[in-house]
């Protein structure tokens, strides 16, 4: 299932490893906002070519309910993601996947961008939650409603959101942000550098919307 493929591709590009080393890219080493990117190439269900990853853990005080709640509901989108920014985005589709409805999978379309739609699986439980995005284009939906599970390559980002236990007490929130593109047409370092103003950009937003 492509979702499935969406998450499995997700938890790869968070992990760390002696081939994909995390390696900090914000000049500001600021301890509560350090941005850590990888460079990445060949890796199986990529589409072809250099991708830049950017990834960011945050501590917030919120519950990580609150967090998980805020975005995985698409009206809040708009308000920290880049893409969708002063777009009305709505569900095409929607899927339950558990006995607790906030579990499902979505797909998801924005009207400043057509040819473009997002694949949504949120996931929550007392253990922590997730919610993931990918790229997909019209095609791909229409042959995901005909039950046709395409080999399509993925580009998932989106976030880890885990509560954040201090001794026997549960203490806010801690969430990581995972977000990645394709090198084209610029240089690398120019890739690190927007990469990472990305992750930078909607961290602030979440937290100031969340906090």
């Amino acid at each position: 299932m492509t979702a499935n493929k969406m998450v499995v591709s997700f938890c790869n590009d968070i992990c760390n490893s002696t081939y994909h080393h995390w390696t900090s890219s914000n000049k500001t080493r600021l301890k509560t906002m350090e941005v850590k990117t990888n460079k990445r190439r060949g890796d199986p269900g990529k589409p072809p070519g250099l991708h830049r990853t950017a990834g960011c853990t945050v501590e917030l005080i919120s519950s990580h309910n609150r967090v998980f709640d805020y975005l995985r509901d698409i009206q809040n989108r708009p308000q920290w993601e880049r893409m969708s920014s002063g777009s009305l985005v709505q569900a095409l589709a929607n899927i339950t996947t558990g006995p607790d409805p906030r579990n499902c999978i979505s797909v998801l379309a924005m009207s400043n961008h057509k040819e473009i739609l997002l694949l949504q699986e949120c996931c929550t439980d007392a253990t922590g939650s997730y919610v993931i995005f990918a790229p997909i284009t019209p095609d791909v939906f229409q042959s995901m409603l005909y039950g046709v599970d395409q080999d399509i390559p993925l580009m998932p980002f989106g976030f880890s959101i885990l509560p954040n236990v201090s001794g026997s007490t549960l203490d806010g929130t801690l969430l990581t942000m995972v977000f990645q593109i394709t090198v084209k047409n610029v240089s690398s370092k120019q890739a690190v550098e927007v990469v990472t103003q990305i992750v930078k950009e909607a961290l602030q937003k979440i937290i100031e919307a969340v906090n």
